[in-house]
């Protein structure tokens, strides 16, 4: 703490402006802290969206009252997102995301189009409709191309909040998308010990959320251990991101014998976050979430690999990352085993996902070409089951999302997902060539590569299961596919010693000229003593030691007693 800083507080509490003798002051600092934390009104929507996908959109079944909650927060997000993208005027480089974002959103509005009864009646798959009426004794009403309109509603619904925040992410800068990569960070961290207390609280815990749910594993926020793995995932990239960001420094200032606090509490937190991460992941026992786990942590390895800075320190950063992952896994081992042992000792053959596919296939190719409607898997995969099928199991998704979008969207929507898919590969392309962020920080250059490495692993999943149908991953999807394109309107932030202009050059070179001429302000900077914590700070009397209150009070002197004294 500085003089100048000490002597300001010690005057603004004499003044009772901490002690609310005056209430106009304390909302001035209430105002400035807010506007420290949350400078843009789109940053802070954009983190109440992202934070309340990950606590309330853990369900995979729509109509619940947190995805009512969930939509209504997009509305105030997406109408600013909008008007600042309008705005700006570099926005016409995002032609083609904004292209796929309004195909995308108008796919279920496109299904809900009444047509005459001459048309919808030769769709493929409607003559069930068709004979609904004929049987009822009524005439044939115009009908969309879906099957069933209400549940085409929530699907075009459930598409706001993730739509919001990727159009939000686009206007974001560089930092505040790094503060959002945190936050994810965070909510994993949150989610991993709120699993642990799941299972300590046995199957009747009352911090499980759903009630259809994996009664006896750690499931988090979400209803589904495949999709609370998946979060897990996806956070351990980004924390291995923040954590190789605060050890490089680290490892640089060792070798001074002089450390920095805020980049020892940054490797601490972003380390144990994940070893928490690690030690959830081998808790949810998902077969899907722990071979994911293991690419993202071997896909780590190029994005350390990639840093520049870890030429200079070599790759002790590397060693002690693997030396972390390794002690945890041994740790949890004895715990995790026996639970790991009996999740892949199941027969997959007996596994209901091969029937599934089967039956989703078959459906699929009779609602060719256009798709029996969003949202419609349920009823329309029942009247593809067979009586041998039929088991135990509630089946409410395909547990491959390209087959339940082929069976519900049709041609169309297979053809949305091959676009995506190609500008995905074409991305990650120019990303690890590093054209694309060439004269971007280190820390965001790692983060980008690491939203880059998520998508394609939630790709992955998705062929088995479908964790982008809850809005906690689908939010993290639009997050990371928003990281992948240039902010709007922002130019990168420089790397530090970076010299990106003849004018920042022209600068660099006068003062290093200062530093050489030895001017009076080199000097005084060279010759200045270094303080302790606190000594500048003007304490209290009573708070100080003798040795000091004797040091700070006037001495008394012969020289300084005037004639009268000695009277």
């Amino acid at each position: 703490m500085s003089r100048l800083g000490g002597d300001r507080t010690s005057s603004l509490w004499k003044r009772g402006h901490f002690r609310g003798a005056d209430p106009v002051p304390i909302s001035r600092y209430v105002v400035s802290l807010w506007k420290i934390a949350f400078p843009d009104v789109t940053f802070f929507l954009s983190f109440v969206v992202l934070g309340g996908s990950v606590v309330l959109g853990g369900g995979t079944h729509s109509g619940f009252l947190a995805d009512v909650l969930l939509q209504l927060a997009a509305l105030p997000l997406l109408w600013v997102a909008t008007i600042q993208l309008a705005s700006a005027h570099s926005v016409s480089r995002l032609k083609r995301p904004l292209l796929f974002i309004a195909a995308l959103a108008s796919l279920p509005l496109i299904q809900l189009i009444p047509l005459p009864a001459l048309l919808w009646t030769r769709l493929p798959g409607h003559n069930v409709v068709a004979n609904t009426y004929v049987l009822l004794g009524e005439a044939l009403p115009w009908w969309p191309l879906t099957l069933s309109p209400a549940s085409t509603w929530l699907s075009a619904l459930a598409i706001l909040p993730p739509a919001a925040l990727f159009l939000a992410t686009l206007s974001l800068s560089y930092r505040q998308r790094r503060k959002l990569s945190a936050l994810v960070v965070v909510m994993g961290v949150v989610s991993a010990f709120l699993g642990l207390l799941q299972l300590a609280g046995g199957t009747h815990s009352a911090l499980r959320f759903y009630a259809i749910t994996n009664s006896t594993e750690a499931v988090g926020f979400f209803a589904n251990r495949n999709h609370f793995a998946a979060l897990l995932y996806v956070t351990m990239l980004f924390s291995i991101c923040w954590t190789v960001e605060f050890a490089t420094p680290l490892r640089a200032q060792s070798r001074r014998r002089l450390f920095d606090t805020h980049a020892i509490m940054g490797f601490a937190g972003f380390g144990i976050a994940f070893v928490v991460l690690l030690t959830g992941q081998l808790m949810a026992r998902s077969r899907a979430g722990m071979l994911l786990a293991i690419l993202a942590v071997l896909s780590s390895f190029p994005i350390i690999a990639s840093d520049r800075r870890m030429r200079s320190v070599g790759f002790v950063s590397t060693k002690v990352f693997m030396g972390v992952a390794v002690a945890t896994v041994v740790l949890s081992l004895p715990v995790a085993l026996y639970r790991i042992l009996d999740r892949f000792g199941v027969d997959s053959v007996t596994d209901a996902r091969f029937t599934i596919v089967r039956n989703t296939t078959s459906a699929a190719l009779a609602y060719m070409p256009f798709g029996s409607g969003l949202g419609t898997f349920v009823p329309v995969y029942q009247m593809f089951e067979k009586p041998g099928d039929i088991g135990a199991a509630y089946i409410n998704h395909a547990h491959n999302d390209l087959l339940e979008l082929w069976l519900e969207a049709g041609l169309p929507g297979l053809a949305l997902a091959i676009i995506y898919f190609g500008w995905l590969v074409h991305r990650m392309r120019g990303i690890w060539r590093g054209a694309a962020t060439a004269q971007l920080r280190t820390i965001d250059q790692g983060i980008i590569k690491a939203a880059a490495v998520v998508l394609f692993l939630l790709i992955v999943h998705s062929l088995v299961d479908y964790p982008l149908r809850t809005y906690a991953m689908a939010a993290i999807a639009a997050f990371c596919s928003a990281v992948l394109i240039a902010p709007v309107g922002i130019l990168p932030e420089p790397r530090p010693g970076a010299m990106r202009s003849q004018g920042f050059r022209i600068e660099r070179r006068a003062s290093r000229r200062n530093r050489r001429d030895g001017t009076e302000k080199d000097r005084n900077r060279q010759t200045r003593p270094r303080e302790l914590l606190g000594q500048s700070v003007d304490w209290p009397a009573a708070w100080c030691s003798p040795e000091v209150r004797a040091s700070t009070e006037p001495q008394v002197t012969p020289e300084s007693v005037g004639p009268e004294s000695g009277s």
